[in-house]
């Protein structure tokens, strides 16, 4: 060996490296050991023991060179050492600065907020993670479902959102690092890649939890290795009116936009070199419904990587408000009018901040809650009906006219059915749903949102319908729909009647609970799909990947679950029906695209 150094990072390793004892929780730190120079690179050194000098009272160090610091800790200046286990006579030795924490942790608040009625609210305390709100995927849309995997754990009532040093590139189309759980799923979901209807998978919707105004808090302690690259908590609009065929292929429509509902809205993105100095983004993604703003800095004057604070976000039709520990810090008027999706997650390598991989990383959340205003209820938002939405509507061949409409449900502020669910249906020029159309070869109702379409439609026209709530034309909802003459193909599967959580009641001693599922194979028209068999499985998450046995819940062929008494009462599983069709064919990343869906399950 020419050389043995221990180091915590890729370059500029100190010769004294100050650590400090959390206030709460754990400081984490992992050593390893390079030695040799080939070709002008070190290489890690696995074979060695690890040990610290003196032994400190809240101070520990594994095997595999993770170091942690407890808040019993005391101030110290310690030796880390690593002895390779091939000749224990050659050491390397880091000197390690043990400091107190200068601040302090700022309590939780109350679950009660004045003005305000909790809507949702996650406080990680369980054993598990809440699958009615979370995925631990990372917009796995644009990857496969190993690479986009959550690193995370639930520890002394917080999640850990985590990267360690095994974290690696999560997409094919993009070479940053990433670990972070997402409250909504979806096919394009978030634009990605260079050809962003190609590259995507096909995969089935998780609606966990997304809404439209609120206020939004957590109370979360952020990384505190001091490289890069970030972490962030930030949301994105679900894009309600995108269509599974999203290219825009009619040659009258100059705007080829699919979705208007691609708002950002970056609550929390700090680079980790720069904790103190937050500054919230807001990114349209070419949604017309705001333009993009980087708010003001506001300067932290605390230490965010080693102390919880609370984080608030309110969010309404005039605008958007900031918090830091209770306190208003930022305002704008800037908004966006749809419904938006949560994540909460750290980018090790994802171009900010000076990135050195030194880990773990790691992004510890108390609690995520969500508040709307305590006021009269209102029309707020509009909601497609998801069973048997059609993406595509047959071309009339041999008939003088085909119809069908769409239905929409009015919601209030709490996405829950408004009474008065009166709409006015327009054909709209763009996806926005901006301004009315004519379109030759269609008509609709404008009270009802019948359509019909003669054989004077074009054969490739792209529709965009738009309900407007009738007393408040300001709360509105587009969908694209295709005019098609293309064969009838598999495109997904639903699970009917669709519902958010089935819960089923785990049976008394030595009794069995049965629920049958039912399942249809549906085209790109809605219309059933035979001759392919469906079949069944339980999942512990949202992919395929996730497919496992669970103690005391089984599922038949035929989709007959079957509960006893060995279910573990509180959790949450999927069932998940499936077929061996690919709604697309994999393209050059051998992106898996398979038709299947999912049920979430809650036992009662």
């Amino acid at each position: 060996m020419n050389k043995i150094e221990i180091v915590d990072r890729d370059q500029n390793m100190p010769p004294l490296l100050k650590l400090k004892i959390p206030h709460s929780g754990y400081t984490r730190r992992r050593f390893r050991v390079r030695t040799g120079i080939s070709e002008g690179r070190m290489h890690n050194l696995h074979d060695v023991t690890w040990s610290i000098s003196p032994s400190v009272s809240g101070l520990s160090i594994d095997q595999e060179g993770l170091l942690v610091i407890q808040p019993k800790a005391n101030p110290a200046t310690i030796e880390v050492m690593a002895s390779s286990i091939d000749d224990p006579e050659f050491v390397a030795k880091q000197m390690v600065e043990i400091e107190k924490t200068a601040g302090k942790d700022i309590p939780p608040n109350p679950l009660e907020k004045p003005g305000w009625q909790l809507y949702r609210h996650d406080e990680f305390d369980k054993e598990y993670l809440d699958r009615s709100i979370w995925a631990d995927q990372y917009l796995r849309n644009w990857s496969d479902d190993i690479k986009s995997k959550t690193n995370y754990k639930l520890e002394d009532g917080a999640i850990v959102v985590r990267a360690d040093i095994d974290s690696a590139p999560w997409s094919p189309y993009d070479r940053a690092e990433n670990s972070s759980i997402t409250s909504f799923e979806k096919t394009y979901l978030h634009r990605f890649g260079h050809n962003k209807y190609e590259d995507s998978r096909i995969i089935p919707e998780f609606d966990g939890f997304a809404t439209k105004y609120g206020y939004f808090e957590i109370r979360a302690k952020l990384p505190n290795t001091g490289d890069g690259s970030h972490v962030a908590w930030w949301m994105i609009g679900v894009q309600d009116d995108q269509n599974l065929y999203a290219e825009i292929t009619d040659p009258t429509i100059a705007d080829k936009r699919t979705s208007n509902e691609t708002g950002e809205v970056d609550i929390i993105e700090i680079g980790l070199d720069q904790l103190s100095s937050w500054r919230p983004v807001m990114h349209p993604n070419n949604s017309t419904s705001l333009e993009y703003l980087h708010v003001s800095e506001t300067w932290l004057d605390f230490d965010p990587g080693n102390e919880f604070h609370i984080y608030g976000f309110e969010w309404d039709e005039n605008g958007t408000k900031y918090y830091v520990d209770n306190q208003l810090v930022q305002t704008t008027d800037r908004t966006f009018d749809y419904r938006m999706m949560t994540f909460l997650g750290l980018y090790p390598q994802g171009g900010m901040g000076k990135a050195n991989r030194i880990f773990p990383k790691e992004f510890i959340i108390d609690y995520f809650r969500v508040y709307k205003k305590d006021e009269p209820l209102r029309a707020n938002d509009i909601r497609f009906e998801k069973e048997g939405l059609r993406y595509c509507i047959k071309r009339p061949e041999g008939q003088e006219f085909v119809s069908f409409k769409l239905q929409a449900t009015v919601l209030d502020q709490f996405d829950e059915p408004y009474a008065d669910n009166s709409l006015v249906w327009q054909f709209s020029e763009t996806i926005s749903g901006d301004c009315a159309k004519n379109i030759s070869g269609a008509r609709m109702d404008t009270k009802t949102g019948e359509i019909v379409l003669t054989q004077n439609i074009s054969e490739n026209a792209d529709l965009f319908v738009t309900a407007k709530v009738k007393s408040n034309p300001k709360v509105k909802k587009t969908f694209h729909i295709k005019v098609s003459t293309e064969a009838s193909q598999p495109l997904q599967i639903q699970i009917v009647p669709q519902q958010k959580v089935v819960e089923i009641n785990i049976p008394e001693h030595e009794k069995i609970q049965n629920q049958t599922f039912h399942a249809h194979l549906l085209d790109q028209y809605g219309d059933k799909v035979g001759g392919e068999p469906i079949e069944w499985a339980i999942a512990e998450g949202t992919t395929l990947k996730d497919i496992t046995r669970i103690s005391g819940i089984t599922i038949s062929k035929n989709g007959v679950l079957q509960v006893t008494e060995d279910a573990q009462r509180g959790s949450y599983f999927f069932v998940i029906a499936l077929t061996c069709i690919q709604a697309k064919e994999p393209d050059r990343h051998s992106l898996d695209s398979t038709i299947y869906t999912h049920q979430l399950v809650k036992l009662v």
